[in-house]
Order: structure tokens, then sequence, then C-alpha cells
């Protein structure tokens, strides 16, 4: 069922699927991806190695892929792979990237709230940045617990209410005024790509590690991390990882 978070996100994400702002090479090239590839983790320098430990070696279903830089990894590692996005763009553009680098999968528009698999259907499920914007995220997850095997396993990343990203958005928001004339639900979504020029803007939720944590309490083995993307080529110091932007979670059904 199309709601007004999902039609926002939608259009957020067909306008500006994550990554494709910092490629100038023509859409759908491997100079595209590989310019898509060499941004995000050059910004996100801790996420490859993170990935590739975690990536089971069954079938991996990536739930909001995006233009399919992280699904790229999973898929050279997993025996199959599925991913799903609400944006047709972002779809269409993972499905090329694994035709391009010949690897097995398929990527398609569907709802994570609703997902078209069935029961035990994958030993891995993995988001990226994508949850926090759903209009029922408790839904979401009891999908991927319906469509993952027992003993499969999962790793979801959420944005960190207790960063220090976001606590300089706060002071942006209060010192620049913006409360004059925007609520805070309608500014936060700013820190996505393009997002100010949208009439919708898509929802933003900021999670705590121990509410991130009860989002999956029906999970076994549940550890919540932090982490924060590089700062002018530098991660943050240790001592500072735990007001990262964000909040990795772990578990296994």
């Amino acid at each position: 069922m199309k709601t007004e978070a999902r039609e926002a996100a939608s259009e957020q994400w067909s306008a500006n699927p994550a990554g494709t702002n910092h490629a100038v090479a023509l859409e759908g090239t491997r100079e595209f991806y590989d310019q898509m590839t060499a941004s995000r983790y050059r910004l996100q320098p801790w996420l490859p190695s993170l990935l590739r430990s975690w990536v089971p070696r069954g079938r991996v279903l990536e739930i909001g892929c995006g233009a399919g830089t992280d699904h790229s990894v999973i898929a050279g590692i997993a025996r199959d792979t599925a991913a799903i996005d609400l944006a047709e763009r972002g779809a269409r553009l993972t499905q090329t990237r694994l035709r391009l680098e010949g690897r097995p999968g398929v990527a398609q528009v569907a709802d994570a709230e609703c997902m078209p698999f069935p029961d035990a259907s994958f030993d891995g499920v993995y988001s990226f940045g994508v949850l926090h914007h759903t209009d029922h995220p408790e839904q979401a997850v009891a999908e991927m617990r319906r469509v993952m095997r027992p003993g499969a396993t999962f790793m979801v990343a959420l944005y960190h209410r207790h960063s220090m990203f976001a606590a300089q958005k706060l002071l942006t928001y209060l010192i620049g005024m913006r409360w004059l004339s925007q609520s805070w639900r309608d500014y936060l979504p700013e820190l996505e790509y393009g997002a100010a020029q949208l009439q919708n803007r898509p929802l933003v939720r900021l999670y705590s590690r121990s509410s991130a944590k009860q989002l999956f309490s029906a999970f076994h083995d549940v550890r919540v991390t932090t982490e924060h993307p590089a700062l002018s080529g530098h991660l943050l110091p240790r001592r500072l990882r735990p007001f990262g932007w964000y909040v990795i979670v772990t578990g296994r059904r």
C-alpha cells in the first residue's frame, strides 16, 4: 500500500540513488560504478571489511540496494543474491551492475514491509541506511525475520540519535532559527542529498543504541556498535566512535 512516506522515499531515491551524485561518467557504465564505489568507500573506509566479514556464503537479500555498490560486494561472496528497492531506478542500476560484473542475483522494486519472498528464503539479510526511512520499521524487521532461514544472520545500519553528526544538525537547526519556519521532522531529511529540493521529503528516524537493539529483540545474539563516515579522509578517533553516525546491528534468527 502506497503511503505518504513511501511516496516520498520513492521520489527521493528515484531522483537521487545513493552515491550517484559522486559519479560523473555515463550512468550504467563500468566507469560510473567504479566512481561510485571509490567515493563510497573513501567516505566509509570501515565498511568493506565489515561487510565482507559478515556476508554468508548462501543466499543473501539486500533491502534498499540503491545503485548496487554494497550489493556488488555481497554478490562477490554469496552463492546467490536478491535485492529490493522502492525506487525503480535503484533496482535497475543494481541489476545492470550485476549483469556487467557477471554476478548472479535479481534486483526488483519491492516494499520492505511486504516482501515478495517465501518464508525461510535467505541465509542473510543486509540493509544499510534504509529501515529508518520506513513507515513501520517493526513491520520491516518482522518481514526480515519471516524470510530468514533458522540460524540466518543479518546486518543493519541505522542513523544514530546520539551522534556528533545529529548534534551538529540540531545546532544548525536551532542556531540558524530554522525552527521558526520548519519543523524538525521536515528539516532533518535535508541531510539526504537532493531532499531539500523536493516537495515531499523522506521520513527520517534516529535511533539510540538501546532502541536499535530493542527493534531486533525477536532475534538472537543481537549486537550493536557505532561507526562514522570519514572526515577529510580520516575516521573518528576510537574514543569518539560511540558518537558515530551509524548504529550497526547484527544478529541471527
